[in-house]
């Protein structure tokens, strides 16, 4: 049931120009197990060194690394039925909740979550493609930390769903 849940968790990396938050991204994910990382509207460095580098983990890891050009071709790609969309306060809308994630993605359904990858995050067009969501407490903690605690809590979730 495991391996359903975190092939059904689809983790998106959206607009982003930094070599090093596009890899540190590929490690988060693959290393909490997740299998898919979707990057979209990857410029300059970030394409040109950040995605090979990440591709090179992926495949070492077993895992898929997709390169998209925005966000909308994700889901189009994809068609999730859920899509959450990471802000902090006043942007997110309702607090993240890992177990319903955990919960859905186990009755298979196709969850995305959906990361900006600049400061100051997604624009006010992004986050209405989905459900914009904050983690809590709601500071903001930048992409990769707010991903980190996010993915770890939905791992954490998947762990209690699979033990009872």
């Amino acid at each position: 049931m495991t391996v359903n849940i975190f092939r059904n968790v689809l983790v998106v990396l959206h607009n982003v120009h930094s070599v090093q938050r596009v890899v540190e991204m590929a490690k988060l994910c693959f290393g909490l197990g997740f299998n898919t990382l979707i990057v979209s509207k990857a410029i300059g460095t970030a394409a040109q060194s950040g995605i090979p580098e990440a591709h090179r983990l992926a495949m070492h890891m077993g895992k898929r690394l997709i390169i998209v050009p925005d966000v909308q071709d994700a889901i189009d790609l994809f068609n999730p039925d859920e899509i959450l969309l990471f802000a902090p306060k006043p942007y997110g809308k309702e607090q993240f909740n890992p177990k319903e994630v955990c919960e859905k993605a186990s009755m298979g359904k196709l969850i995305m979550l959906v990361y900006g990858g600049l400061e100051p995050g997604l624009s006010s067009r992004e986050l209405s493609l989905g459900r914009a969501v904050f983690l809590a407490p709601s500071i903001n903690i930048g992409t990769i930390g707010t991903a980190a605690i996010s993915l770890y809590l939905i791992m954490q979730e998947t762990i209690k769903c699979n033990s009872h």
